[in-house]
């Protein structure tokens, strides 16, 4: 099969290249790192392959799957000389801990979307707390592997450049071009990328705190302090700090009837805290962002976070060993870094937040060691252009592009505290964000992220305690990325589109909780003066461990283990369901590159879901890509509400319509005039659908207006 050639040659690449510059990188770095480095490389050659040739040939983008699997196998010939077995050796520690990091992400995966075996025809079937993202990933993916979207419009609002992110859709549907069916486009990669995050977020936390605990002569202490802080801030990523839970135990009458297996292992199915949305409860304080579900719901986060981790640990390994970043290791970080802004736009800039602060604090404060302090600064700025020059030259030409321009407003904005003035249950709500001059706001802001990161707060503070300065620098950096995110909004949607600086500053900052809480069990058994008294330090060790330790990792974890049983209990719904037949039928009858007119404000769209483009498709997306979805909805009234035949050749051809569907969705939307004969009798019919709900029926505009073109051009 085409595809899986193309993901096993592009994943060996990028481990090739990565081991020859990352040598010193530990193996499961350069595994998880390569996958990712070739991910992101094979996907932009395919693009431009495909871009390129796509005035040429349908077949444009199988064209580019062939050419990035040439390229692949080129760099496999050119640099498997200059590899050794050796330089592949895991220990079985790192074994266990791949194996386990892609069992369960292979199985958090096929939770929220794959092909049922049970229903009838096999359809495919996507968990109920994803299905309406779906709906977008699906038909961005689609519009590369059943469309001819080039050059690439977003889907939803046909015949304007795109505004999004577009990356890993387009190499999800280059994976279904290549013959994957789409749980399979979207999971492998996702499963895959998802262990990545495991594995790199592990490396990182050991890397960063190896060398405390084993040094010490207490028979007690712990040993391999490093690995055993990787594997809580693992952990720490699949949960959340939250105190969600409290919302699952306040629904039983007592703690004994919540702790019944039937409440929590085979009932819970939904999601305890869902802010700042409001779902028939109120706006809540406690944000969904936090659980796994954004990972589900978005498979080009998961790659692009696991990039954003593994440049991390690229840079942090040769600051914290206190030697120069070799150029060939900079350059790949700075390439791949600025290639990856089509993943995620959000994430590259929060992560730039990170890297730049990372890459300032440790240069001034290497340069200020020496006497010539301005000549030092230099040499390490010069170093470090080799990663900032790439990561910017890049990245900027993509964020004109997917921003629509230099001049679209709306991207970037102050925004003080992030969601905390979401509730109406906050002072600071009416005000539509703080004032830093408000005693009352900054307690909103207190409330807000204790609710959030509950005892992960005070363990951060205990890491800057016990750390040592290069830990403080490189936590600087961490912060600074949420100083940053509490200050200013990318995007139109808050809540949307922000919380993914968030989501990356949590990473950052959980191998530092990680630490607190392995230094807490690790605590010395040396005797204590407390008030006077001298304390056994036994004791003392015996209350963190048996007592402190266990209670803290209970609330540290306890509502991400409840979201794991929201995930395994989620019923499941049809992605294509009664639309399958219209979307076969216009797969094989209509072209890949039309425009339809259709209802607004529908997610699951038949035309989206067969790789079109609809001239308005689900308005809250348009919205906040920055499009005028306002216009488009008075014109669509107008359309499907024309007084005559000419009125409507007029206005479609204007909008460069191809074709008009009328169906269910139509006929039920309320939201403008449909006069349904005018169509039935004025114009001719391309062809007709039976589905659930009744007859679809697409009518082709040019084949009906064809004496309206004059018309349209006067117009």
């Amino acid at each position: 099969m085409l595809a899986a050639v193309y993901l096993l040659s592009l994943a060996l690449a990028g481990i090739a290249v990565v081991t020859v510059l990352l040598p010193n990188a530990p193996v499961m770095v350069r595994l998880a790192g390569g996958f990712i480095a070739g991910i992101v490389i094979a996907a932009w050659v395919t693009y431009v392959v495909a871009l390129g040739l796509s005035p040429l040939t349908d077949e444009s983008l199988l064209v580019g799957i062939i050419v990035s699997i040439v390229v692949s196998v080129a760099v496999l010939v050119a640099v498997v000389p200059r590899l050794r077995i050796a330089d592949f050796r895991l220990r079985p520690l790192e074994i266990a801990l791949i194996g386990l990091a892609l069992i369960f992400s292979f199985w958090l995966m096929d939770q929220r979307l794959s092909v049922s075996d049970d229903a009838p025809g096999n359809p495919v079937v996507v968990s109920a707390n994803t299905w309406g993202d779906t709906a977008l990933h699906v038909s961005l993916a689609r519009s590369f592997s059943q469309g001819d979207n080039y050059p690439t419009e977003y889907p939803f609002f046909a015949n304007e450049p795109i505004r999004y992110h577009f990356g890993f859709d387009f190499f999800a549907g280059a994976l279904e071009k290549g013959g994957f069916n789409v749980p399979m486009a979207f999971n492998l990669p996702g499963a895959l990328g998802f262990a990545a995050m495991m594995m790199l977020l592990f490396a990182l936390a050991r890397l960063l705190f190896a060398g405390y605990g084993g040094g010490t002569k207490d028979p007690g202490s712990l040993r391999n302090f490093g690995v055993w802080t990787g594997l809580v801030a693992v952990v720490l990523l699949l949960t959340n700090s939250s105190f969600a839970f409290v919302r699952y135990f306040e629904q039983f009458d007592s703690v004994g009837e919540a702790l019944k297996p039937a409440h929590w292992f085979e009932e819970h199915s939904t999601y305890l805290a869902v802010g700042p949305y409001d779902v028939g409860r109120g706006v809540d304080i406690i944000t969904i962002f936090n659980t796994p579900n954004v990972y589900l719901t978005q498979t080009h986060l998961i790659i692009a976070m696991a990039l954003v981790l593994f440049v991390a640990f690229g840079l942090v390994q040769p600051l914290r060993e206190g030697v120069s970043i070799a150029r060939g290791r900079g350059a790949l970080l700075g390439v791949l870094f600025g290639l990856s802004f089509w993943l995620n736009g959000v994430l590259y800039v929060s992560a730039g937040v990170f890297f730049g602060v990372l890459l300032v604090v440790f240069a001034v404060t290497a340069a200020a060691r020496h006497d010539d302090f301005a000549r030092q600064l230099w040499v390490k700025t010069k170093e470090a252009a080799w990663f900032i020059v790439p990561g910017l030259a890049l990245a900027i030409p993509q964020a004109i592009w997917l921003n629509g321009g230099i001049g679209t407003e709306g991207n970037v904005q102050t925004q003080i505290g992030y969601l905390v003035c979401s509730s109406p249950d906050a002072s600071c709500w009416s005000n539509g964000g703080m004032d830093v001059l408000n005693a009352g706001h900054w307690w909103d802001f207190a409330e807000y992220w204790w609710l959030n990161l509950g005892l992960a707060i005070p363990l951060m503070v205990l890491a800057m305690i016990w750390g040592s300065n290069s830990d403080r620098k490189i936590f600087l950096a961490v912060m600074a990325v949420f100083v940053f995110g509490s200050t200013f909004q990318l995007s139109r949607d808050l809540g949307g589109h922000n919380h993914k600086i968030f989501n990356l500053w949590e990473n950052l900052a959980n191998p530092f909780v990680a630490f607190a809480l392995v230094g807490l069990w690790n605590v010395s058994a040396q005797r204590v003066q407390l008030l006077g008294a001298t304390i056994d330090g036994r004791v003392v060790r015996n209350v963190a461990r048996f007592v402190v330790v266990p209670l803290v990792f209970l609330f540290l974890v306890l509502s991400g283990l409840l979201d794991f049983m929201t995930i395994k209990n989620d019923f499941k719904v049809e992605v294509f369901g009664n639309k399958q037949p219209a979307v076969e039928w216009i797969d094989e009858n209509l072209p890949r590159d039309a425009v339809f007119l259709t209802a607004w404000g529908e997610l699951f769209i038949a035309p989206n879901l067969a790789g079109r483009g609809v001239y308005l498709g689900y308005d809250p997306w348009v919205a906040s890509a920055g499009y005028d979805a306002e216009t488009r909805r008075q014109r669509t009234a107008e359309m499907y509400g024309a007084p005559d035949k000419a009125t409507a050749c007029r206005l479609l051809l204007q909008e460069e319509i191809d074709y008009v569907q009328i169906g269910p969705q139509e006929r039920s939307s309320g939201r403008f005039p449909l006069d349904a004969a005018l169509f039935e009798r004025d114009f001719i019919a391309a062809g007709s659908v039976e589905q659930a709900g009744g007859f679809v029926t697409y009518y082709d505009v040019a084949a009906s207006c064809g004496d309206s073109v004059s018309i349209a051009a006067a117009g």
